[in-house]
C-alpha cells in the first residue's frame, strides 16, 4: 500500500492541506558532504489510537569494543553515542515509569549488527533507536541528520550506509550470517528497491520530531531526514531510526558532543522527539512546541563512559559550550505548489507530506507556497524534490 501511493504522489498532482504547527519539512534530496545536507524535514501525519500504547523501547548505541566507529582528534564515537544512549535512558525510565526500556550496550562492548536487531525483535520493542556520530573530509560541515530505512538516494547516503554496515567486517562468519551481503557490492545498491516496511511512514515522523528538536534544543544545523539501507535497520521489525548526531571531524562539534553538556542537550532532544512521536501516536497530540515546553523530571545517577563520570542532572560541564548559532530570518525565496478555488483539507493528499507551507487568499482563489529560502540557489536544490512529489508545476517565487 505504501508503494502504491508513492507511485501515485509521483505522477498526480492531488490537492491537500498541510499541518502549520508543525516546523519546515521535506526528505532532502540534494547532494552535499557526506550525506545530503537540509534545513528541512519531512513531516508525515500518523492517526492516533486509543487502544494502541509504546510499551517498549530499544535504545541502540552505535559500534563499541573493538569498533570504535568515527574518531574524531579528542573522542570516539562509540563513547559519545554510548553516553548520549544512557543519559537518554535515565530521561525515559525517570518520565515513563511505566515504559520498559532496553540496551543494546550498556559498556563499551561489542555487539553485533544482527544481534542489536534481534534483542529488539526478541523484545517486541515497539521502538528502535540508534544513536551515532558523523564524520566527512570537510572539517566545516556540522549538524544532525536522521535516517530511515530506504532506498540509496544518493551516492553519498550510500557511503554513510557502507561505513555503519562495514562493522560486520569484525565479525565472526559474517558471510553466513548476512547471506553473502558485502556493503561495497553492486548489488547493494539495489537492495533497497526491495526492502518494503509497514513501519516507514512512523518511522519518518520519528526522524522528523528527532531532527526539530535536535535544532531546537541542542542547537544543531538540521541536515533533514534522509533514507539509507542500514543493515541494523533493515532487520527490526518495529518503527526505526538511526541518529547521526554530528560530526567529530568538525572540531567546535566534536567538543560539544564530547562534553557532558553537549551529550545530556542531545539525548534531552532525542527523548522530546520521542515524547513527542508517543504523544502523537497514543493520543493524537501533534503540537511541538506543548511538548517543547512541558515539564521533564530531571534524573541524578551517575553516567560512567570509559571512566569518564558525567553527571546526568544539569551543571556546569567541564567543556565550553559552543555559541550559540543565530537562526537566520525570514527571507523572499519561497517555492509556488498549486492553487485552489477551495481551501484544502490540512489532513489529505501531497500537502501533508509538507509542512512550513503557507496558504494566501488572493484573487478569489488560496495559494499555496512551501518555505523560505536566503537565495535562489537554495531554493533550487530543493524544487526538483518538490516536483518529485507530484508537485509538477511546482516553481520558484519572490
Amino acid at each position: 500500500m505504501l508503494l502504491a501511493s508513492w507511485l501515485v504522489l509521483q505522477n498526480f498532482n492531488l490537492p491537500v492541506k498541510v499541518d502549520g504547527s508543525q516546523e519546515a519539512g521535506l526528505m532532502n534530496g540534494s547532494n552535499r558532504g557526506k550525506s545530503m545536507e537540509s534545513n528541512s524535514v519531512l513531516s508525515l501525519s500518523a492517526p492516533s489510537n486509543p487502544s494502541y500504547r509504546i510499551k517498549t523501547i530499544v535504545l541502540d548505541a552505535g559500534h563499541g569494543g573493538k569498533d570504535p566507529g568515527c574518531i574524531g582528534a579528542s573522542s570516539k564515537e562509540k563513547d559519545n553515542a554510548l553516553a548520549i544512549v544512557l543519559h537518554l535512558g535515565a530521561l525515559l525510565e525517570a518520565n515513563f515509569p511505566e515504559l520498559k526500556v532496553i540496551y543494546t550496550r550498556d559498556s563499551d562492548e561489542f555487539i553485533e549488527l544482527n544481534e542489536r536487531a534481534n534483542i529488539a525483535n526478541r523484545n517486541n520493542a515497539d521502538l528502535f533507536v540508534c544513536v551515532h556520530c558523523n564524520a566527512v573530509s570537510r572539517a566545516s560541515i556540522s549538524g544532525s541528520e536522521t535516517y530511515v530505512l530506504g532506498l540509496h538516494k544518493v551516492a553519498h547516503n550510500l557511503e554513510v550506509a557502507k561505513r555503519e554496515n562495514a562493522s560486520i567486517y569484525l565479525e565472526d562468519d559474517y558471510e553466513k550470517k548476512y547471506s553473502g551481503y558485502d556493503p561495497d557490492s553492486p548489488e547493494a545498491h539495489i537492495f533497497g528497491s526491495t526492502w518494503q516496511s509497514a513501519y516507514l511512514e512512523q518511522s519518518i515522523l520519528l526522524a522528523q520530531y528527532v531532527q526539530q528538536f535536535a535544532h531546537s534544543e541542542a542547537e544543531r544545523d538540521d541536515r533533514g531526514v534522509k533514507q539509507a539501507g542500514f543493515l541494523v535497520l533493515k532487520e527490526t521489525a518495529m518503527p526505526s531510526v538511526l541518529i547521526e548526531t554530528g560530526y567529530l571531524t568538525n572540531a567546535t562539534e566534536e567538543q560539544y558532543l564530547a562534553s557532558s553538556e553537549g551529550q545530556e542537550e542531545m539525548a534531552l532532544a532525542i527523548f522530546k522527539a520521542i515524547r513527542a512521536y508517543k504523544n502523537h501516536m497514543e493520543y493524537g497530540q501533534s503540537s511541538v512546541a506543548a511538548v517543547s515546553n512541558s515539564y521533564v523530571k530531571p534524573v541524578s545517577r551517575k553516567i560512567v563512559v570509559n571512566s569518564t563520570t558525567t553527571s546526568s542532572s544539569k551543571g556546569p560541564g567541564t567543556t565550553a559550550k559552543p555559541e550559540k548559532k543565530q537562526v537566520p530570518s525570514k527571507s523572499p525565496y519561497r517555492i509556488y505548489l498549486l492553487s485552489w478555488p477551495n481551501k484544502l483539507d490540512p489532513n489529505a493528499g501531497q500537502l501533508g507530506l509538507l509542512s512550513d507551507v503557507h496558504e494566501v487568499n488572493e484573487g478569489g482563489k488560496y495559494h499555496y507556497y512551501f518555505g523560505n529560502y536566503s537565495s535562489m540557489e537554495e531554493a533550487e536544490k530543493i524544487l526538483p524534490e518538490i516536483r518529485n512529489l507530484g508537485f509538477k508545476t511546482a516553481k520558484i517565487v519572490q
